[in-house]
């Protein structure tokens, strides 16, 4: 008597043919999560590791840097761990995984931004460029993008200055989505002394009994030195330069200050002399590790500006001069 082959149903083998065919046209990245870290791989593609972190910067910009630029109080653009990106510092939105996923894999698969051998690609010194700033597969990338002199630029150099400029347009296609206003919860204060007030204005007097305005100036910019030609002995800082610090205002202090101002710079008089006083909204990254993120003129890469939280400093005294 023949052997009865056992019949499988046909419902169950469209089920397993199913599977075959859904595993073979899968084109999804494979993901690895860790803490507070994802990997992920599309097809033909490279790993990618990058941080998720919501105060974790991955990717930002600043314009500025030339000869006769002036200071930039804030990035242009900055995206993090979570998808968050935020304009300036006025506007936010958010991009999904996919769409964060889909942009790292443009800029690291296909530009190729992180194997450059060029990092700055700016013959112009005295004109701003564009600083684009990566933190991605555990490395730290800077890059500057400017006018580059086609002539004398190598076949490579070109060929990655094109690239830059691809994956540069890439990310701000894909910053086009849904926003809304941007609030920073922490603010910093920024103090120069100024020489020239508009004396038209109303110029309120300094009434904050925790420093003296001279004490903030001289901490963030350093003591003016003794100008003995003219009268107008005003700095650099914090007009085209980075100030040495900068100084994290607390609730009190940040409220009294704009029931004084209108806007989140302006005028202060303090013993016979004018300083000009900026409230700097602090971004996530900003606020969780103590520093400003500004660009100044003349300025070839970046460097953060640290943020003193507590008493600030006596002013110091001035060294005598020889």
């Amino acid at each position: 008597m023949a052997k009865r082959v056992p019949q499988i149903s046909f419902s169950l083998c469209c089920i397993i043919l199913l599977s075959f065919l859904l595993n073979g046209c899968n084109n999804s990245p494979a993901v690895q999560e860790q803490a507070h870290t994802r990997t992920f791989q599309a097809p033909n593609t490279r790993a990618i590791t990058y941080s998720t972190q919501p105060d974790d910067v991955l990717i930002r910009t600043f314009h500025s840097g030339g000869l006769y630029g002036t200071l930039e109080l804030h990035p242009e653009f900055s995206i993090y761990g979570d998808g968050t990106y935020i304009l300036g510092l006025e506007r936010k939105g958010k991009l999904s995984t996919d769409e964060l996923q889909q942009l790292l894999n443009i800029l690291i698969s296909t530009d190729g931004v992180l194997d450059f051998t060029h990092q700055q690609f700016s013959d112009l010194q005295d004109q701003n460029a564009t600083f684009l700033e990566l933190n991605l597969n555990g490395s730290h990338k800077e890059l500057v993008y400017g006018i580059v002199n086609h002539y004398h630029a190598s076949q490579q150099e070109l060929d990655e200055y094109q690239r830059l400029d691809r994956a540069l347009t890439a990310i701000a296609a894909a910053l086009k989505g849904p926003v809304q206003p941007y609030q920073g919860n922490d603010v910093a204060l920024l103090v120069r002394r100024t020489f020239s007030p508009d004396l038209t204005q109303t110029i309120p007097d300094w009434s904050l009994p925790d420093f003296t305005l001279a004490q903030a100036a001289a901490y963030e910019c350093g003591l003016l030195p003794p100008d003995e030609v003219s009268f107008n002995g005003e700095s650099p800082c914090l007009k085209y330069t980075l100030p040495e610090h900068a100084i994290l205002l607390n609730a009190s202090q940040l409220n009294s200050l704009k029931a004084q101002m209108h806007g989140e710079q302006g005028t202060f008089s303090e013993g016979g002399h004018y300083y000009t006083v900026i409230l700097r909204p602090l971004l996530p990254d900003e606020a969780s590790r103590k520093i400003v993120a500004m660009f100044g003129s003349a300025q070839d890469s970046y460097k953060d500006t640290p943020l003193l939280a507590g008493p600030v400093p006596p002013e110091p005294t001035p060294t005598p001069q020889k």
